[in-house]
């Protein structure tokens, strides 16, 4: 949340020389590169926060340290190729799992394109659900979604049933969604609403 925050004033032209993030990556890249990296993080750390196993580690008697966001949980990586409860919801509920050739192809980016168009039709965001740079509020949301949605049910070392899978994947896409609009809020508050951009 810190890093986001400090990110996200640094792109908008604001004094954070106080903070060890931006100063670290300064220490390695131009003035140019170091807001590139900014950026690439900002959109990174938004995503991320969305995803409800970044908000979340469980404590009990077997993960007395937590379970790292769910990383230590695991569950039989022969079924759709993902291994632990995050990967699980990292690749949306076995949708997107295993990595993309890069760069993308052509097919590739129309295959996203539609993907995405058709999710946001399926889910459109309520402005009012914005909360536009509200980074604890997305990190309170991601911790509620967790706590109700991914660790009940869930058995560790057990494929994970049918009627989980069904019941958390729509949710979890309309989080993607609500996480890009998010994320589109952020870049307008940085940059502005124009679409002409010059280096």
């Amino acid at each position: 949340l810190d890093a986001l925050t400090d990110l996200t004033a640094f792109l908008k032209g604001e004094d954070v020389s106080n903070s060890t993030y931006i100063t670290q990556i300064a220490s390695f890249f131009s003035d140019f590169e170091t807001e590139v990296v900014a950026l690439r993080l900002v959109i990174h750390f938004v995503g991320d926060l969305h995803q409800p196993l970044h908000a979340v580690s469980e404590v009990n008697s077997e993960y007395p340290k937590g379970d790292k966001g769910g990383n230590s949980e695991w569950i039989n990586p022969s079924i759709g190729g993902v291994s632990g409860l995050h990967s699980l919801w990292d690749s949306i509920l076995y949708t997107y799992s295993g990595y993309d050739t890069l760069p993308l192809s052509e097919s590739d980016w129309e295959y996203y394109t539609t993907t995405s168009e058709s999710e946001a039709s399926l889910y459109p965001v309520d402005e009012t659900n914005l909360h536009a740079g509200e980074f604890q509020v997305w990190a309170d949301e991601s911790l509620a979604m967790a706590k109700e949605f991914v660790y009940p049910d869930f058995v560790e070392h057990i494929v994970p049933t049918d009627e989980y899978i069904a019941t958390r994947k729509p949710l979890l896409e309309a989080r993607v969604v609500l996480a890009g609009a998010r994320l589109a809020a952020v870049i307008e508050d940085i940059y502005g609403d124009s679409s002409v951009f010059t280096q």
